[in-house]
Formats: structure tokens, C-alpha cells, sequence
């Protein structure tokens, strides 16, 4: 499990976060919420240890973050970013062979190369493997950049009972922002199928009737501290959506499925 203990961070004489206290639950969905300028993307990257924390310690499993040297982080957890620019025109297999560079020497060995196929496999691009990656479409280019990720940090098999747990965990930092409606859909069933692999989802998500649809365990922050953490969408009320997001929220159930409609 992922925690973060009384975590603050300064930058200059601005606090972007202020004492925030809280986990991210293992085999879960977990989602960051709230809005412009609450300190999701700088929690992100506290919790992956692209950054330090002024106070207070990121833990995985009950070791120190810090504690991790760069080679063994890289392959406990991923990062996958809202853009991710490419100088060079290199094809789609090789952008996600980029993923295995922690894993392997100066030769991907064909254990990787299985992997990286069946990554670009999962996420629908495998016929796309040999085309020059500036080519592609934006959607699927981040669909290549998720392949990359799901290679870094996971094996594809499924958890064995009789062996013991190696936890992973996948950060999303707004990985739909840029994307059309089926690009949003596609990219988020591939990471919640991630959760029958033993593998742990942290996303920040906009779309709050998408985040509910997608997530079990939720953050919800406000000013840069920790306004509610929730086991489940239900428990996300009418009051903390007017406040932390400053608009008007009415529940709409239809068909059994819960979504909410908002006004200024």
C-alpha cells in the first residue's frame, strides 16, 4: 500500500500541500479529485518520488520511498503523464520497449520482447508496432505511451496463490485530458483490467461522472489538504461536490446507475 504521511510541500513561500494524511488502497482504482490548483498533480509526484516532500514521508509497504534506489523504483511503479513529447521519429515497438530499460542491460532480452508485445497487444496496437510514432493520432499515441508504462512495471501473468506478492502500481496524471470520448473509454477499461493482474491504479481524473464510473477508493482534495478520503462514490455527497468544486450538484439516478448533473 501506498501512504503518504503527513505530507506537506513547499515551493518557495507558496504551500501547495499542507499535512495530508492518507493511503492508496491496493487492487483498487484509486482516484485523485479536486479542483484547478489543489495540489492533485504535485501529490502525484510526491507519491511517486519524482519529488521530495518538505515534511512528512511517502511509503510503500512500509519502506520510505526514499529508501528506493531510481533502478528498483522505476520497476514498483509507473508514471503515465497527460503528454509525452518525442524528438525522434522511432517506431511505436520501440517507444514501448522504452518501458523495459530498467529491466534489462544493454540488450532487451526475449522476455521483454514478449512483454512489450503483449502490452502493445492489450492496448490495441500491435498491427501499429513497426509505424513512426510522431504519425499516429494523439489518442493513439497515449495508448503507445500506457503500453510503455505496463511494460516498466508488470509481467502480464496473474497473481499466484503460492508465491509470494510483488505489489506494482500505476500513476495516472490526467491521462484523458487530451483524448476523445472513445479514446477516454478505451484507455480507462485497459487500466481498471489492470486490477485482475495485481497491479494498483492511481489516477487524477476531471470528469467526475467518469471518475465515479471508474473508481473504488477515492482522495478528494481542497487547497492543498485532504477534504475527504471515501471508500466509495456514494459516500462523495452533495455538500462536499458544492464546496470543494464551487458549483450546484444534483443526483440523477437512471437505470440503477447514480451520475450527477452540475450548474453555476
Amino acid at each position: 500500500m501506498v501512504e503518504l504521511r503527513d505530507v506537506s510541500y513547499r515551493a518557495g513561500n507558496t504551500l501547495i500541500l499542507d499535512g495530508v494524511t492518507a493511503y492508496f488502497r491496493d487492487d483498487a482504482f484509486n482516484v485523485v479529485l479536486g479542483p484547478n490548483g489543489a495540489g492533485k498533480s504535485t501529490l502525484l509526484r510526491l507519491a511517486t518520488g519524482l519529488i521530495a516532500p518538505t515534511r512528512g514521508d511517502v511509503v510503500y509497504d512500509g519502506r520510505a520511498v526514499r529508501d528506493f534506489d531510481p533502478v528498483e523504483l522505476a520497476r514498483t511503479r509507473a508514471v503515465l503523464s497527460q503528454h509525452v513529447e518525442l524528438a525522434f521519429p522511432l517506431p511505436v515497438i520501440d517507444v514501448a520497449m522504452m518501458g523495459r530499460y530498467p529491466h534489462f542491460g544493454r540488450v532487451p532480452t526475449p522476455h521483454d520482447r514478449a512483454i512489450v508485445e503483449r502490452a502493445l497487444e492489450m492496448v490495441g496496437m500491435v498491427d501499429k508496432r513497426e509505424q513512426a510514432y510522431p504519425t499516429l493520432s494523439g489518442g493513439e499515441r497515449q495508448k503507445v505511451q500506457l503500453a510503455r508504462v505496463l511494460a516498466q512495471i508488470w509481467s502480464y501473468d496473474p497473481p499466484s496463490p503460492t508465491e509470494p506478492r510483488v505489489r506494482r502500481y500505476l500513476f495516472l496524471d490526467e491521462p484523458t485530458s487530451s483524448l476523445d470520448v472513445h479514446y477516454q473509454i478505451q484507455l480507462l477499461d485497459v487500466a481498471r483490467e489492470l486490477l485482475k493482474f495485481g497491479c494498483t491504479v492511481i489516477a487524477i481524473l476531471h470528469d467526475l461522472n467518469v471518475a465515479f464510473e471508474y473508481g473504488s477508493h477515492f482522495l478528494l482534495l481542497e487547497g492543498g489538504r485532504l477534504a475527504l478520503q471515501a471508500e466509495h462514490a456514494a459516500d462523495i455527497g452533495q455538500a462536499e461536490l458544492e464546496r470543494v468544486f464551487r458549483v450546484r450538484a444534483r443526483r440523477v439516478d437512471d437505470e440503477g446507475r447514480t451520475f450527477w448533473r452540475f450548474a453555476l
